[in-house]
């Protein structure tokens, strides 16, 4: 994976040199329907003298010939490449259905193209064939792919895949966001949040709106030293640490919850006409993503042990607001068991304080009850210990008088 958080290879391709690849190497043509001499209409300002059509092969040709340097030689390469796109789709389609696992390095190289829809088709072919645990290495860095139809397209391709390894992948890699406009990597300087040396940024495990931003890094100890440099309190595991703010991560959840209630709420008072279907699709959009974001947040929370491991937290800034004091920023440092990679995620508050202020107000007075009730359940147990230290001793004293009572009476019958 790139470090610089962009593309996850250390090389791309160009489309040019992908379409060389999989379209003019002889055994691959063959393999396909590439072969095939069925005619595509040529939309060239200048078509062939003898005829009006050229096959799949000549297309690809004159594309990689006169479309490659700049200043292009053919007037019309923006409709070659189209062509060649939709050529390569269904040259990739047809190795994915063939469902023959020695095709899998070269669909993989198609990951290497700029052109995302190859890659989503790339993906789809490599779902007919059907992953397996020994893919799984390969499959990790295209599923950070920046851009999220082709992130999608990879996790389902994944999620037709058998075996433990692969399984494990496929709940790591779940990808919420859609759109085929490629996304660059959060700046976590924005939000005043530090990023350890030698990271590369998840795109799928990412989302700055929600306050969390993950990464992978190279090593443990010198990511957990990073942190702990950063520190204002920690390390704490995460189990602690979620027991010892549990009202205030309480809080931060209600206040979450409520303003995702007041979207939808104001959604639903803006609902259009169903027989406007542009505004409706438009509507669909807007709810879709009030739902992948409510989604996203449950995700970028949740550390199951058998993702995570057993994750550490540092916090990196503690806040005043209300009558508590709340962890406004923190970095959660973990093992990443799908990637095999340490990894971490930096958390931060989104919401305002007096969002927080209101969820506070509600859970101060579950705060003071469990004190009540804990102060109760205190008093009853030391109420009880006395009760039973008492008869513990009153045993004792009976137990005392029982021994003198015998001794006396044996001495009296001479014993």
């Amino acid at each position: 994976m790139d470090g610089s958080g962009g593309r996850p290879m250390k090389m791309q391709l160009t489309f040019t040199l992908v379409v060389t690849f999989a379209l003019l190497v002889p055994s691959l043509s063959r393999a396909t329907s590439l072969s095939s001499r069925g005619p595509i209409p040529d939309e060239s300002a200048n078509p062939p003298p003898k005829a009006a059509t050229m096959t799949k092969r000549e297309v690809v040709k004159k594309y990689v010939a006169g479309c490659r340097k700049k200043p292009a030689k053919e007037t019309n390469c923006d409709d070659l490449r189209k062509n060649v796109v939709e050529i390569s789709k269904e040259a990739l389609h047809t190795l994915g259905s063939s469902a023959k696992r020695a095709y899998m390095p070269t669909i993989l190289k198609i990951f290497k193209s700029d052109e995302p829809v190859l890659r989503i088709a790339a993906a789809d072919a490599i779902g007919m064939i059907g992953p397996q645990d020994s893919d799984a290495d390969l499959l990790v860095p295209i599923a950070n792919d920046p851009v999220p139809d082709v992130r999608r397209a990879v996790a389902q391709m994944i999620s037709h895949g058998k075996g433990s390894a692969i399984t494990l992948l496929g709940q790591r890699t779940v990808s919420m966001r859609t759109g085929l406009t490629p996304e660059k990597p959060a700046d976590p300087g924005k939000y005043s949040m530090p990023v350890a040396p030698e990271s590369t940024y998840l795109f799928y495990a990412s989302d700055a709106a929600s306050g969390r931003l993950s990464y992978v890094t190279k090593g443990m100890d010198g990511t957990m030293a990073f942190f702990k440099a950063k520190a204002k309190k920690g390390p704490f595991k995460l189990e602690e640490f979620q027991e010892k703010y549990r009202y205030q991560l309480q809080d931060e959840g209600q206040a979450r919850d409520q303003a995702q209630e007041e979207k939808a709420k104001q959604l639903d008072n803006a609902k259009p006409d169903p027989t406007n279907m542009k505004a409706f699709m438009e509507y669909m959009e807007k709810v879709q993503f009030v739902q992948a974001g409510q989604t996203t947040m449950m995700l970028l929370d949740s550390y199951q042990p058998n993702l995570f491991g057993a994750p550490t937290v540092y916090i990196l800034e503690e806040r005043q607001i209300g009558q508590r004091s709340y962890p406004t920023r923190y970095a959660v440092v973990y093992q990443d068991q799908a990637l095999k990679r340490p990894g971490y995620r930096l958390s931060w508050m989104t919401l305002p304080d007096g969002a927080i202020k209101t969820a506070q107000a509600a859970s101060m007075v579950d705060e003071k009850q469990e004190e009540a009730l804990k102060k109760q359940d205190e008093a009853l147990k030391k109420r009880g210990e006395a009760l039973e230290d008492m008869v513990k001793k009153k045993g004792e004293q009976d137990k005392k008088k029982f021994k003198k009572g015998q001794s006396d009476l044996e001495k009296e019958l001479g014993f």
